[in-house]
């Protein structure tokens, strides 16, 4: 049976992740070539609206993973939404599947 685990940015302990309104490339150090890895960007408040434009992993000569994020943050669409301010927090969440 498949093992899985998750993972979070920010974590407990650590600050939340702010970006204004606008686009941002965001780095996330995590991954490797031996499991399926799954990868998400969400807000972490009301009133924000998160799109990831682009994502792509890099790894380098001793297979060290780097999960990129091109993400803009937005006011959300809609007319029960109201701008409320100048961005968000943002919550990073990755799934590792083990064979």
């Amino acid at each position: 049976m498949a093992t899985v685990t998750e993972y979070w940015a920010p974590h407990e302990g650590q600050n939340g992740l702010y970006q204004a309104r606008g686009t941002v490339t965001w780095h996330w150090p995590l991954g490797d070539g031996s499991n399926h890895w799954s990868f998400a960007v969400r807000p972490a408040q009301g009133n924000t609206q998160v799109e990831v434009e682009r994502e792509w992993t890099t790894s380098d000569n001793d297979l060290a993973y780097v999960e990129h994020f091109v993400v803009t943050v937005s006011d959300p669409v809609g007319p029960e939404f109201r701008p409320w301010g100048n961005g968000g927090l943002l919550q990073f969440t990755a799934i590792r599947v083990q064979p």
